[in-house]
């Protein structure tokens, strides 16, 4: 992983209007949790801000503007929590993708799958499963949650968690005071990026539509890994000292809103120009 470029942060304007430039075809790809809406304690209290969801809305009834989540979420869930209709969902880092038009993509998985994450539950929950630590089961994957343990507590817990999950041969990704569970399979975030474009513009894609692509964490840096050079990529970040494939830093979910008010107002603005 290499160093972000920019040395500021929320420094969006300049870059999105040469990015973007007379460009008539635009697709913003969005995490969720961390994104759209702040990290907190429980993820059913992660709700979308009002003005967040409004921006959405109004940028997915824009003519030439695509709009996809790809959320750790399962799909459904996702798509619940967002409640936009006609809009691209990704759940499950990718191995579920839910279509506007009701087509659902699921990645294929190990045929002992099922079995395998009922015995990590198990010993999970044998191990690690107190002091306010939880398993979010979403079906392709599961979550362990320990921001509710004390602080004191996390470390051990964490790297117990940690080898449980690897022992059981499952992939451990790692999230806000969370661990992912992942089935070995070679597919992520990036990847269902990569699957959404090709699918909504072809394989040539890079030289038909602009991408904007904004995650806050290790699991989106697939996405802007894979994007690379072929998009607009930012990484949410309470904290410059970070390591990043994006191109550029946003502050915080607000800055996130407010970088997606500005796409709004550019695309708008190009428009009319373009009518008069």
């Amino acid at each position: 992983m290499s160093e972000t470029a920019c040395s500021s942060f929320d420094n969006y304007e300049e870059y999105l209007t040469n990015y973007i430039g007379s460009s008539s075809e635009l697709a913003v790809l969005l995490d969720y949790d961390g994104t759209l809406t702040p990290i907190v304690a429980h993820p059913d209290l992660a709700k979308i801000p009002e003005e967040t969801k409004s921006v959405l809305q109004r940028l997915s009834k824009i003519n030439g503007v695509f709009l996809a989540i790809i959320s750790g979420r399962n799909v459904n869930n996702v798509k619940e929590m967002v409640g936009i209709g006609n809009i691209t969902y990704a759940g499950n880092h990718g191995l579920e993708v839910l279509y506007p038009d009701g087509n659902l993509y699921i990645h294929q998985l190990p045929t002992e799958f099922d079995q395998a994450v009922t015995n990590l539950i198990k010993k999970l929950e044998e191990k690690v499963v107190k002091n306010g630590a939880w398993i979010e089961n979403k079906g392709a994957s599961l979550t362990f949650h320990f921001r509710a343990v004390p602080e004191n507590l996390r470390h051990e817990i964490e790297e117990t968690a940690h080898k449980i999950i690897e022992d059981a041969g499952f992939k451990v990704g790692k999230a806000h005071c969370a661990l992912e569970a992942r089935p070995t399979v070679d597919w992520n975030k990036g990847k269902v990026a990569l699957l959404i474009l090709n699918k909504n513009y072809g394989e040539d894609w890079s030289r038909k539509v602009k991408v904007i692509f904004v995650g806050d964490d290790t699991t989106d840096e697939d996405a802007m890994k894979a994007l690379k050079g072929s998009a607009a990529t930012f990484r949410v970040a309470a904290s410059s000292n970070i390591t990043t494939h994006a191109e550029k830093l946003l502050s915080s979910t607000e800055a996130v809103y407010e970088m997606l008010v500005f796409v709004e107002k550019l695309i708008l603005k190009k428009s009319t120009k373009i009518e008069l």
